[in-house]
């Protein structure tokens, strides 16, 4: 059941970005044509209007709701069939995301009150777990007097880089695939992958001995992606003389996302396990993946 749903969030967010990829691609073409005569009438404010629009598009950043004095008039039409198009996407697709996450919540509702009524207190805490994902919240959201965990994550939200740019704090298997960078007032690690193997940013940590889960969080963004792979956080869990335990994907994407989304998730910690590595990862696909705001909570 939790991979049908999976399954089917993860179509939704592929045809939803497909289908306002297709819209872009309308208007872009229009500031493509806007562009060449502004530049062949050296109107400079001009072509800077139609330059951020551009920008904006390419970036995932949604457009203003009014436009620039300074674009063509002749904008005004595409432009405003994008903005009424892509709300009428967005409000079908989340109408959508909603009815089968109310799907998926009653399914888990049976399961959890045969889960009661035999005593399985671990498969009741994994379906309070699903249940608080989908609904988008974390324990401490989710469950009155919830306190905020210790983070775990040494320079997630990557303000901090070394002198090569790379993320101060993050090992990887191949230091010329990432760097920080910033858009916006947003740090953020970019991973770049060009192969179908494995590239990963990862940090070792000590398991807090009081610690019983994790809660996982991350904001994703990828607007190149080519091959069936996945990126996202990975937490493997180590015993003490450093065996893997168990390996999680908490938060995880199976397709291209030119607009920022957050995620989040929740890991359980095995009785056993000593230490934990926490991993950004692009896995058998080639693409170029942004991560912000790292975040992994013990409680």
């Amino acid at each position: 059941m939790a991979a049908k749903y999976q399954a089917g969030v993860t179509a939704l967010a592929e045809a939803r970005t497909k289908a306002i990829a297709q819209l872009q691609q309308v208007y872009l073409a229009a500031l493509a044509t806007a562009g060449q005569k502004a530049t062949s009438r050296n109107n400079t404010d001009e072509l800077r209007a139609v330059t951020e629009e551009k920008d904006a598009i390419t970036a995932g950043r949604p457009l203003a709701s009014t436009a620039s004095p300074l674009l063509p008039r002749e904008l005004a039409m595409p432009r405003g069939t994008l903005l009424r198009e892509t709300a009428r996407i967005e409000h079908d697709f989340a109408a959508r995301g909603q009815q089968g996450a109310a799907e998926y919540l009653r399914g888990l509702a049976f399961y959890e009150t045969r889960a009661r009524t035999a005593k399985q207190t671990e498969l009741l805490a994994l379906i309070e777990a699903e249940k608080l994902k989908v609904s988008g919240q974390t324990p401490a959201s989710g469950r009155p007097g919830g306190k905020p965990g210790r983070n775990l994550v040494v320079n997630g939200d990557f303000a901090q880089k070394k002198e090569n740019g790379s993320a101060e704090g993050w090992s990887t298997n191949d230091p010329g695939k990432g760097a920080v960078t910033a858009e916006q007032g947003t740090n953020f690690l970019r991973a770049v992958s060009s192969d179908k193997n494995v590239t990963y940013f990862l940090q070792n940590v000590d398991r807090p001995a009081e610690a019983q889960e994790l809660v996982v969080s991350v904001r994703l963004r990828s607007r190149e992606m080519k091959g069936q792979g996945s990126y996202g956080i990975i937490i493997a869990q180590h015993d003490g003389s450093g065996g893997i335990v168990s390996r999680d994907v908490p938060c995880e994407m199976n397709a291209q996302s030119p607009a920022w989304r957050s995620l989040n998730g929740i890991v359980k910690l095995r009785p056993e396990t000593k230490k934990l590595t926490i991993e950004c990862r692009i896995l058998d696909c080639v693409a170029t993946v942004d991560f912000s705001n790292v975040k992994v909570e013990a409680r």
